[in-house]
């Protein structure tokens, strides 16, 4: 339990330190490093996903998280949903945790939406709700299978707050 606070500790800094880099100036480089380990559990979930899916597994299951990925979803959130740099930390440090389960991505029905449709899956964090303006909320971490030479592995996409109907749409 103290291993999975002090991991949330760390994705909140991170999302911190990115938030302030525009009054700091301090450089990406000076960014605490984060990598997000998969659980056995997740591991297999993630198999799964792949072997249903027929792609290939993955043979690197670490998620690094760098400060871009982080200033992604900062503007994302900020922009689209007027959160602040809180709120924004809580779905990151939620999203990326041992409760977090493993599924796909369902595919988007909407053709406005730019995104592969393909190799993408979800962390969905359905044990941990968390409250934005009196509604209770999921965290949700979209990653995506990317290949670098033999390695395959997960990069993050995006984070959000997903609805009680969100989360039954992706664990259907």
């Amino acid at each position: 339990m103290q291993l999975e606070y002090a991991l949330a500790e760390c994705l909140r800094e991170l999302v911190r330190f990115v938030d302030a880099q525009s009054q700091s100036g301090a450089r990406d480089e000076l960014a605490p490093a984060l990598a997000y380990c998969l659980t056995p559990k997740q591991c297999d979930d993630m198999d799964r996903v792949c072997d249903e899916s027929g792609w290939e597994r993955l043979n690197c299951y670490a998620v690094m998280i760098n400060p871009s990925d982080i200033r992604h979803v900062l503007c994302s959130r900020i922009k689209k949903d007027n959160l602040d740099c809180t709120q924004i930390a809580e779905i990151v440090a939620k999203a990326y945790s041992p409760r977090s389960l493993v599924r796909r991505n369902p595919p988007t029905v909407d053709p406005m939406t730019e995104r592969r449709g393909d190799q993408q899956s979800v962390m969905l964090n359905t044990q941990q709700k968390f409250t934005l303006n009196g509604t209770a909320y999921y965290a949700t971490a979209i990653l995506e299978i990317r290949v670098s030479g033999a390695r395959r592995y997960l990069a993050p996409v995006t984070c959000y707050h997903a609805t009680e109907a969100k989360k039954r749409k992706i664990l259907k």
